[in-house]
């Protein structure tokens, strides 16, 4: 999820809401783990923020604490490796940047997109490709074909989201000055395909890998509007201080894409498509 977060100085309380402990599935690499800082090695925690929810990366289902996801289940992949155990801090997502650069967090892995403005204060690990896409519920699909369709339409969009400006600047190069496209903040997901239901939205943005996930389980419900824009690359984001713990999860990355659980995470949520062939550090040049 492309958010542009402001520079914050405060920072609200997170909310732990999952323990994961390092399982046997993957052992522990004893160079991997010796490369760790000295405070998260004799710690025995991974401290991972993540912002709920966004589906297949993140959530949990109705009624339940259960953490899930892709984003999580890499992250313990990287914990056990490390010879950790991973713990997550959910927090809004205007706190992530300030939860991680005030060291009450050791990463951020949730969706988080690398971008140039965000490397003034972050280290990213590019780990996973995605892009914007807008779409409907399927009852628009005969009104609403592409983009220039929903000039003079209302697009709900993720508060603080760069998808709130990618929208404006769409409706801009396809629509006339008169005839612009209402972009309208809203936070989750849900809430989106509530004001479309509702009719005070005509559609939403969403990463690809949303809309996949969405359409595979409500199959014949949603739609894609348009092509796939602005494809770009998610990162796990660290401090810049931090560059002892980003070198270790890379190298722990790279295990798990050398022998084949990067992979296997990936098919299990449906996203081998998005899996990149090389994990780069501030891959990002916009």
């Amino acid at each position: 999820m492309k958010r542009l977060l402001p520079m914050l100085a405060g920072l609200a309380s997170a909310t732990f809401i999952s323990l994961a402990v390092c399982s046997a599935a993957h052992a522990a690499d004893e160079k991997l783990a010796a490369a760790l800082p000295e405070a998260v090695r004799t710690g025995g925690k991974l401290n991972v923020t993540i912002s709920l929810a966004y589906p297949p990366m993140e959530y949990n289902d109705a009624g339940s604490t259960e953490l899930k996801g892709f984003d999580i289940d890499l992250a313990k992949a990287i914990a056990d490796r490390l010879g950790l155990a991973a713990e997550f801090q959910n927090v809004e997502f205007p706190q992530l940047i300030p939860q991680v650069i005030t060291g009450r967090s050791d990463l951020i892995m949730t969706a988080f997109s690398d971008k140039v403005e965000r490397q003034k204060q972050l280290d990213f690990i590019d780990y996973f490709q995605t892009g914007n896409v807008l779409y409907s519920t399927v009852d628009h699909q005969n009104e609403i074909k592409s983009e220039t369709d929903l000039c003079g339409k209302t697009v709900a969009v993720a508060t603080g989201t760069s998808w709130v400006t990618w929208t404006e600047e769409l409706g801009k190069a396809k629509c006339a000055e008169d005839k612009l496209i209402t972009v309208i903040q809203i936070p989750t997901q849900a809430e989106h395909i509530m004001q479309i239901r509702q009719g005070r939205a005509q559609a939403s943005v969403i990463g690809l890998e949303g809309l996949l996930d969405l359409m595979k389980h409500e199959p014949g419900k949603f739609y894609q509007i348009g092509e796939v824009g602005e494809v770009n690359h998610y990162g796990i984001a660290f401090a810049k201080s931090n560059d002892q713990l980003r070198d270790a999860v890379l190298g722990a990355l790279d295990a798990l894409k050398a022998d084949g659980t990067y992979t296997q995470i990936l098919d299990r949520y449906g996203l081998n498509q998005a899996g990149v062939k090389e994990f780069k550090v501030n891959g990002t040049t916009k």
